[in-house]
């Protein structure tokens, strides 16, 4: 679809309609303008809440039908991990655009091949690493950016997305291997490794420990991990998730020369989903005031020392900016901002999360 099309809607496909499809990817696209919801791929399962949902969408069997369509312009994989690269890969072949839910891949390699055949084929291919539009990473980003008037040089980030849960949901998440994308570095660590390298960039070295801290019989994969990201200047990046936080640790927390900011609890944007909130309703994003994050920071303001302490007005998180995104780098208006290339980063970095942990030794990340 060229810039003289971008009159057109953007006939797009999901495949799958399991949890991410419902939450996110159904809602986000059925209201960003300029893109109709117009098919599923629904192998498993009733199909009475999808079309009563979404009446106007067709619905098929296999991706296999799907793709001989030929009004289907943008086609979003979020079926299980192990299925994204080859479904990826079939979409790509058959001319479409392809959005392909976190973890990309499993492996870097399978990322790699993927960006490349589609920049050869001149097509759109992008991972929903829809947390960069948090409203709480929006806020660390503007923190970060603005590093000399508020914190000073940033030396350490940890960022964690911990949980209680001491027992097992029996998902393919929790009851697979790892070499099948299943457990929570997969999970989890794709989200926190994408924002550790929109703020940071690529660090020297990668140390972890992954580890079955649960030790059910039901699910045998990692269920914890700690992944250190360790750069020149000395700045340490401290990347976490656990399921059996009892008591809520901090989101974030940002510590430079002159200060530090800490932030608890999550963003609100997948819980006003799934209460069928969307981006068209002006409350969408919006953080109630008592969650705000804290700084205490010293300013030097024309050699004058001021003590600067209180909460931070938390940005507005906005999801719909990703297919909105989207939607101009295919109508060729604006650049793509999560590439393929991008988010096969995020793998190799999981993938020396897993080698460090068994090795016990801290990676360099050019290996």
């Amino acid at each position: 679809m060229s810039s003289e099309d971008s009159q057109s809607p953007i006939n797009v496909a999901i495949v799958g309609f399991g949890m991410s499809a419902q939450v996110f990817h159904a809602p986000l696209v059925s209201t960003t303008p300029g893109m109709r919801l117009a098919a599923f791929v629904n192998r498993s399962g009733s199909t009475a809440t999808l079309t009563q949902k979404y009446p106007d969408a067709a619905v098929f069997a296999s991706l296999d039908q799907l793709l001989l369509d030929p009004s289907i312009h943008l086609v979003v994989i979020t079926t299980p991990n192990t299925l994204h690269h080859i479904q990826a890969r079939q979409a790509l072949e058959a001319g479409k655009h392809v959005v392909v839910e976190k973890p990309f891949t499993i492996t870097f390699e399978q990322a790699m091949e993927l960006a490349k055949f589609a920049k050869s084929q001149s097509l759109v291919l992008s991972v929903f690493h829809n947390r960069r539009w948090d409203a709480d990473f929006l806020t660390v980003q503007k923190l970060v950016q603005a590093q000399k008037s508020t914190l000073g040089r940033v030396v350490s980030f940890e960022s964690r997305f911990d949980r209680f849960r001491n027992f097992s949901k029996n998902g393919w998440r929790e009851t697979g291997l790892v070499e099948e994308g299943s457990g929570v570095l997969y999970d989890l660590c794709s989200h926190l490794l994408d924002q550790a390298l929109v703020l940071f960039g690529e660090p020297e070295s990668v140390t972890a420990h992954v580890s079955n801290q649960r030790q059910l019989a039901s699910s045998q994969v990692d269920d914890q991990f700690l992944v250190h990201l360790d750069y020149k200047d000395g700045l340490r990046c401290t990347l976490g998730a656990g399921m059996l936080a009892r008591i809520p640790t901090p989101r974030f927390r940002l510590t430079g020369m002159n200060g530090s900011y800490v932030k608890y609890g999550l963003d609100v944007q997948e819980n006003q989903l799934k209460e069928g909130l969307t981006p068209k309703n002006g409350s969408y994003g919006v953080e109630k005031e008592e969650h705000w994050g804290d700084l205490d920071t010293l300013l030097d303001v024309e050699g004058t020392q001021i003590h600067i302490k209180g909460k931070v007005d938390t940005e507005q998180g906005s999801y719909g900016s990703f297919y909105k995104n989207v939607q101009g780098a295919i109508q060729q208006t604006e650049k793509l901002a999560v590439t393929a290339e991008q988010a096969a980063w995020v793998i190799h970095g999981i993938q020396l999360a897993i080698k460090s942990s068994e090795s016990g030794q801290r990676i360099s990340w050019s290996q």
